[in-house]
């Protein structure tokens, strides 16, 4: 039998009529972001492998050149984003994390990023977490720093320390730019003067494609002192060679 508090849900997840975010199809009670068929080509896309040490990307932790020279020596992700899939359902949960606000989005964005942080870090609640801040008029435009809930909540569930330690004075969105634009583009400062003298840093971030925001981000928190930094992310777009 039911109780209040399961009823009281039902109702209110059948008064939001949550979608699949690919396919827009509603969702049943109890279904996270997909439907299930789009969940299923979800599951697929992660079953691929690093274009470096052949491992399934989400129990790797590869970096690339740009990142390790800033400081950036491991990377987990989840998946790779599909540059000219757009309507793929892994770039699909990107979007709505972004824009949408919804909280079934980042509980399976905190669940995949886990996993993947559980298979390549030993103990995370020994780190710092931090994330990537995002533009501010990108949160007056959506209400949210997606990356930000999304660290938070990580931290979280690892019982481990959040502290926002950037924010942003980027101008432009680094999609809309070259690869030799984002690095300038990506404009940091720090908000919260930490000392972070011999402490481990885990940065988050929802996709890394050239790797700038993330470089740019470890190089400030490394001029706090911190000992070792990984970055998480839900997906990257990067092959390295």
């Amino acid at each position: 039998m039911m109780n209040i508090k399961t009823i009281l849900d039902r109702a209110l997840f059948a008064l939001s009529v949550p979608k699949c975010v690919c396919c827009r199809k509603r969702l049943n009670y109890g279904e996270l972001a997909f439907c299930p068929e789009c969940y299923a080509e979800f599951e697929e896309n992660k079953s691929r492998n690093c274009s470096r040490c052949s491992r399934v990307l989400s129990e790797c932790d590869c970096s690339n050149e740009f990142l390790r020279a800033h400081y950036t020596r491991r990377v987990v992700k989840c998946y790779r984003y599909r540059t000219q899939d757009e309507g793929s359902p892994g770039n699909s949960l990107i979007y709505s994390l972004k824009r949408d606000n919804r909280s079934d989005v980042l509980e399976l964005c905190v669940r995949e990023l886990s996993e993947a942080l559980l298979n390549s870090v030993e103990n995370p609640s020994r780190y710092i977490f931090t994330n990537v801040p995002r533009r501010r008029s990108a949160i007056v435009e959506y209400g949210i720093d997606h990356s930000a809930l999304l660290a938070k909540e990580l931290a979280g569930s690892f019982g481990a320390e959040y502290i926002p330690i950037l924010a942003s004075k980027a101008k432009k969105p680094q999609k809309t730019l070259e690869t030799s634009d984002r690095f300038k583009n990506a404009d940091f400062y720090i908000v919260k003067d930490v000392d972070l003298t011999g402490r481990e840093i885990i940065i988050v971030d929802d996709i890394i494609t050239t790797g700038a925001s993330v470089g740019k981000a470890a190089s400030l928190i490394r001029s706090l002192g911190a000992k070792d930094i990984i970055a998480a992310t839900i997906a990257i777009a990067y092959r390295d060679s």
